[in-house]
């Protein structure tokens, strides 16, 4: 069975989904860095994640 496809939904309307949570980890992070200017932990971006539907 193949991995459910996990995403994170900025307020600004950014929003990454992958199947590799890795990857859904990192790119919210090098969003919240690069367009807001502060700093998203791994474990933060963990507890925004969601399963996508």
């Amino acid at each position: 069975m193949s991995e459910p496809v996990r995403s994170i939904r900025c307020p600004c309307g950014f929003e990454v989904r992958s199947r590799s949570e890795a990857e859904v980890v990192r790119m919210a992070r090098l969003h919240v860095s690069e367009i807001h200017g502060q700093e998203l932990t791994d474990e933060q971006a963990r507890a925004l994640m969601e399963i996508a539907a």
